[in-house]
């Protein structure tokens, strides 16, 4: 008798605990995504557009310590707002896209920063040059959507990082050495 009380009550705890949540994998769609990188050239600002090759990202609403962030982007396909930038900046002094095609971060820890923003941290490999950068992340659901809803969302990651701490020097005389990042993700929930 006192065995069935005890088995009933373990299954009454694993009933009303409620299921722990998951983070939700989503999938990128590359016409609503963007990223660019701008660093200072006097006054002017060069800015560069790389596409994505691939982006994996997990989004735990419950506990946003368990999502994933992890993206590539092809250094050897940069464009520039300045015609003649674009060579410079795949060149071999700054991004050496001819012998590293890819830049890459993946998150080594992710932590709330208020409502609907994150801070993520990890790992970017850039010529080769692996450094932790901290980058800020904001979530947005579509305008009108329901809060519930989260099939449909944007995420904007930015920071700022030192193009230096890559070995991406060249041309230091006239292109500042902190770059900002804008990193803008339209996904969809996968599956």
């Amino acid at each position: 008798m006192r065995r069935r009380l005890v088995l009933a009550f373990i299954l009454a705890l694993g009933i009303a605990r409620p299921a722990a949540a998951a983070p939700v994998a989503y999938a990128y769609d590359p016409e609503g995504s963007a990223v660019t990188a701008e660093a200072d050239y006097g006054r002017t600002v060069v800015r560069a557009r790389l596409p994505v090759a691939e982006a994996d990202l997990a989004i735990d609403f419950e506990r946003v310590a368990n999502s994933r962030f992890a993206v590539v982007l092809r250094a050897d396909r940069a464009r520039s707002n300045i015609p003649f930038a674009a060579r410079a900046i795949m060149g071999e002094s700054v991004l050496d896209a001819a012998n590293h095609p890819q830049i890459r971060f993946e998150n080594t820890r992710v932590a709330s920063a208020g409502e609907g923003r994150v801070t993520v941290t990890g790992q970017a490999t850039l010529r080769g040059v692996t450094r932790e950068v901290t980058l800020d992340a904001v979530i947005y659901r579509p305008p009108g959507s329901d809060p519930g809803v989260r099939d449909d969302l944007t995420v904007l990651i930015t920071g700022t990082i030192s193009r230096a701490a890559f070995g991406a020097s060249g041309h230091a005389g006239s292109v500042g050495d902190a770059v900002r990042l804008r990193i803008l993700l339209h996904v969809l929930r996968a599956g």
